[in-house]
């Protein structure tokens, strides 16, 4: 029997009953191996879209999974993948390590199970953790240290800068505010939070790309605010290039 109590209380629909699935599944595959479970993300920050949005997780496990465990954990996220409904993305980790889990280790990358990757073990992911994991399962974690985020958000600015030209006009907007929200303030803002600290903290010029982003995100079925795809696009571009040279000059 899953832990899973107040799920539904607190998340979407759809991302409490893939983590129900995911647990009933693990419960059956491999008894007593995930002793603790944390979502993270969107799923955490009431900021779930349906289509869009992964369901973002920690898994504690109780012992360090062998070659035997390792196939049947691949073996059940094919499964819990071909059932459809949101993909799980998230990492397994040891429950004697309190520091935070290790460079390398079991992940699911969008529903696709690596047995040895370095998937969502940066600083941001810990501070995601320690800040508004969600737990479902075992006591809540304890890895608050959370060293090299600032050098880490300037590397993500560098990565975004990048990729802007070719990325999801919201996922680039929205990115890129989220980046300043966490040199900012030091916390991690769902992406619709970001989108609307961008709107009231950054310079006013900008509102209509960030509008036209949430839009995307959130309702993109009502008109858009660009009738023009090029003009949206320098939009995104110059947008992504000023909020990185104003987030990596605050102090």
């Amino acid at each position: 029997m899953t832990e899973l109590v107040d799920a539904t209380a607190v998340m979407h629909p759809l991302a409490a009953a893939a983590a129900e699935r995911y647990l009933t599944a693990v419960d059956a595959a491999l008894p007593g191996l995930v002793s603790g479970f944390h979502v993270v993300g969107s799923a955490a920050l009431d900021d779930f879209v349906r289509g869009r949005c992964d369901l973002d997780f920690v898994a504690v496990v109780a012992w360090p999974p062998g070659a035997d465990a390792l196939d049947r954990l691949a073996d059940l996220h094919e499964g819990l993948g071909a059932m459809g409904g949101p993909a799980l993305d998230g990492i397994y980790v040891a429950a004697a390590d309190r520091q935070g889990p290790e460079d390398k280790g079991p992940a699911v990358r969008v529903g696709r199970f690596e047995p040895l990757s370095g998937h969502r073990r940066r600083p941001v992911d810990r501070l995601a953790l320690a800040e508004h994991g969600l737990t479902l399962r075992g006591p809540p974690p304890g890895w608050l240290n959370v060293p090299g985020v600032d050098g880490w958000a300037a590397e993500a600015f560098g990565s975004l800068r990048d990729s802007a030209g070719t990325a999801e006009v919201d996922e680039a907007v929205l990115g890129a505010c989220r980046l300043h929200y966490l040199l900012a303030l030091r916390r991690i803002p769902s992406k619709s939070e970001a989108g609307l600290y961008g709107l009231i903290a950054l310079d006013e010029r900008w509102r209509r790309i960030i509008d036209e982003a949430l839009r995307l995100r959130r309702t993109p079925d009502v008109p858009a605010l660009y009738l023009n795809e090029d003009e949206r696009r320098r939009d995104a571009l110059a947008f992504v290039e000023a909020t990185a040279e104003d987030g990596l000059s605050l102090p």
